[in-house]
């Protein structure tokens, strides 16, 4: 399965392409190729009112992995009780219906607050399913990542000794996404 990594903001250094980054192994693990698109890559010659209508070359590759992955995982931070207006307009800037019509999404909120980006992650659903995607049902959300991120070890870790292992839940959904996407992806 070929699946395609999002980290949805275009904030250089961001919280979500450190969990992208994080979660690429397990996806490898899960027998998964990935590519890990990171926002804060996309070019500023592309914010301009007439991409709508004339996409340069360079767009391509933002856009090809898209259309040929079997899954998409949106990594989904929150801003201002939403997702980031820089993952709407790359949204945005898909070819439609051959981006989402069936195409397979699984999501992963996070947020400094606590409730891990639960708001923004069903914004995007309402999105997602708009344009016919597949959803996996399995999301996850993170919530005060800067308390659970350890920079110097680069990995997650638990806030106390009886919460859920955050790394045991995003290695079963690696697994269950990538099953998901043999199932329903439309290149298959």
């Amino acid at each position: 399965m070929n699946i395609v990594i999002i980290a949805g903001t275009n904030r250089t250094g961001s919280m979500s392409k450190r969990i992208a980054q994080h979660i690429e192994p397990m996806y490898h693990a899960a027998g998964a190729i990935t590519t890990v698109i990171d926002l804060a890559d996309l070019p500023s010659e592309l914010f301009v009112p007439t991409i709508y209508k004339e996409k340069p070359e360079m767009f391509n590759q933002f856009h090809d992995p898209i259309l040929n992955a079997d899954g998409v995982v949106f990594i989904v931070p929150e801003y201002n009780g939403s997702f980031p207006g820089a993952l709407k307009f790359y949204i945005d800037l898909w070819k439609y219906p051959e981006a989402f019509e069936g195409r397979c999404v699984a999501f992963i909120g996070l947020s400094s607050n606590q409730w891990g980006a639960l708001r923004p992650v069903e914004h995007l659903q309402g999105v997602c399913g708009y344009r016919n995607a597949w959803q996996f049902n399995e999301r996850i959300f993170i919530n005060n990542i800067w308390g659970r991120w350890n920079f110097e070890q680069n990995t997650l870790v638990p806030l106390s000794p009886k919460e859920l292992d955050l790394n045991e839940l995003l290695t079963s959904q690696a697994s269950g996404f990538v099953q998901f996407c043999s199932v329903h992806s439309s290149k298959t």
